[in-house]
């Protein structure tokens, strides 16, 4: 009986951190789109919410983006400026479920901050 307990706590376990994961390989991915394209874009923030329904990081997972822009309206960042992503989500584990009741579960806030670098020149 202990052992059945043990597996299922490292299951549980294991699902959060295959949803750091996943928010990472996200993460990785928006940084790697905005660094080729050079600016952030509706198709930077569209890459962002299919990247969240294919690797289940969450509804409420975000993203934000900070940057000095070459151009604030169109959000350009110069060749070799650098910026920062950051997204984060947050993972509800489920301890256990009374039948009388809410099920008593905990909140991990998850956040992944990653730094790219521009590859497009504006003039």
């Amino acid at each position: 009986m202990v052992f059945l307990t043990l597996i299922v706590t490292a299951i549980y376990f294991f699902s959060a951190f295959t949803v750091y994961l996943n928010l990472g390989y996200a993460c990785r991915r928006v940084v790697r789109d905005i660094e080729i394209s050079g600016q952030v874009t509706g198709q930077t923030t569209a890459l962002f919410e299919q990247l969240k329904e294919q690797t289940n990081i969450g509804d409420n997972a975000v993203m934000q983006v900070n940057a000095r822009y070459h151009n604030a309206a169109s959000k350009k960042i110069q060749l070799r400026e650098t910026f920062t992503v950051k997204c984060s989500t947050q993972y509800r584990m489920q301890i256990f479920t009374p039948s009388f009741g809410d099920p008593v579960s905990i909140t991990i806030p998850m956040a992944v901050t990653l730094t790219g670098m521009s590859e497009k020149f504006w003039k």
